[in-house]
């Protein structure tokens, strides 16, 4: 069972504390026990001192009390002192410690002056006493300490669940906003509210939805347009067929009908195939078959792929490559959106020359159909890249057109880190704009200009 974030940062931070506690318990506590052994050391250093040099004659008896030390000279081979104990401490000739069984003994060197000749003997003033355990050292300290740091940790759980509780609350708010945010163009978004880190998180979960928001609505208008598109060309068929069979007709009359209907089906064919493309360019295939490639490399295919539409088109075709730059694209989208931009020149300026120029520039290479029609209105440059979208003027002259050749090279374009766009033509007419950005490493520097080459 997983914990909740504000439990699992309680649990750290009570985790946190009760180790600091315990390291400062501790290092107290050893503290502490050294001190009541330097303390008793000192305790038993005096009475040996004491009971070396009496400051009173006579010996003195308290009455009702027992010093807790014992003090007496040490003869040789007294069982009471260990013999290494005794060597160290006439060998150093200084006081000398140790623990012996449960006491803390102390060996302090002494001389006496013999009576008759004068010489000095060395004998060993001991002091005894109950020697400093940890319990008797630190264990009323251990116990308060504890004590105090069990109650510091649970006020400190408590305090930090409270606070910490109150700092996820708009996370929480958060959580159920979300559970009933359900519909993605219902515009119901996230309440940006609460600390900073969680007004970036909540920001960015709003912008997703957007995003998801904003995809959602045109897969829906784009699902509609497309089955009404698809709808069209395949009832025009099957009326033809109908038309067809309601009577037995001559060979010229079924050729005509069968034209009509492969007339229909080459459309249903280019509406399928745009479809296609559109498809693999939302499912990120851009960016997964990305090949190097050269500007005029591209720019060639896609004349070959047009020229017999422009031949039939009455269309003087020149392919002006003022230079070349290698890219690294997708090929076959590349070069799907140059032929669908020749493709509309060769539909709307039929009888006209057009004219494919690569432009090389630092960062990027710009493509440019240029063609002497009667070019698109100000006002309906930016419409005619939605999806289906078709102006008055475009379907009288297209009545084939299907609304997704502009849409589709606007859409490679930035995919490859460019733009797509509409714009007068110098001389007169529309020049179709597609841009396409250059690696940034360079992989190779733009060729000479080239003589303007034609295509017949």
């Amino acid at each position: 069972m997983s914990r909740s974030l504000a439990d699992a940062l309680v649990a750290g931070a009570v985790t946190v504390v009760l180790g600091a506690l315990a390291g400062v318990g501790v290092g107290t506590a050893a503290l502490l026990h050294e001190a009541e052994v330097r303390a008793l050391d000192r305790a038993l250093l005096a009475a040996a001192h004491e009971h070396a040099h009496p400051e009173a004659p006579g010996a003195w008896e308290v009455e009702h009390s027992r010093s807790p030390a014992s003090v007496w000279v040490s003869i040789q081979s007294d069982p009471r002192v260990p013999a290494d104990l005794a060597r160290e401490a006439l060998a150093a000739e200084r006081p000398t410690a140790g623990d012996v069984g449960d006491l803390r003994l102390l060996v302090l060197p002494a001389e006496v002056e013999a009576e008759r000749d004068g010489h000095g003997e060395h004998v060993l003033i001991a002091a005894a006493a109950p020697r400093v355990t940890l319990a008797r050292s630190v264990g009323p300290f251990a116990a308060i300490y504890g004590a105090l740091a069990a109650a510091a940790a649970l006020t400190a759980a408590l305090l930090l669940r409270r606070t910490v509780r109150r700092a996820l609350a708009p996370l929480d708010r958060a959580c159920a906003e979300a559970a009933r945010v359900t519909a993605l163009a219902g515009g119901d978004r996230l309440t940006e509210a609460g600390p900073a880190e969680l007004r970036a998180l909540l920001a960015a979960v709003n912008a997703l939805l957007d995003r998801l928001g904003a995809a959602h609505r045109a897969q829906v208008r784009f699902t509609a347009d497309a089955a009404h598109e698809l709808r069209t060309p395949v009832t025009a068929m099957l009326g033809e067929i109908e038309v067809a069979l309601r009577r037995s007709r001559g060979a010229e009359e079924y050729r005509e009908v069968l034209d009509s209907v492969r007339e229909e089906v080459e459309r249903l064919r280019g509406l399928v195939e745009g479809l296609l493309a559109l498809a693999r360019v939302d499912a990120g295939q851009v960016e997964q078959g990305l090949e190097p490639a050269g500007a005029v490399a591209l720019a060639e295919e896609a004349a070959a792929r047009e020229r017999p539409g422009l031949v039939r088109a009455g269309c003087a075709f020149e392919l002006d490559a003022q230079g070349d730059a290698d890219l690294r694209v997708h090929p076959a989208l590349v070069e799907a959106a140059l032929s669908n931009l020749l493709r509309n020149a060769a539909a709307y300026a039929a009888g006209a020359p057009v004219v494919l120029r690569v432009v090389p520039e630092p960062d990027r290479v710009v493509f440019q159909v240029d063609d002497r029609g009667p070019g698109v209105p100000p006002g309906e440059r930016d419409a005619v890249f939605d999806r289906f979208t078709r102006t008055g003027e475009g379907r009288r002259r297209n009545r084939a057109g299907l609304g997704l050749g502009l849409p589709l090279a606007r859409e490679v374009a930035r995919r490859h880190g460019g733009e797509c766009w509409l714009e007068a033509a110098p001389g007169g007419g529309c020049r179709a704009v597609l841009t396409l950005r250059r690696p940034a490493a360079g992989l190779g520097a733009p060729a000479p200009p080239e003589t303007a080459r034609r295509v017949p």
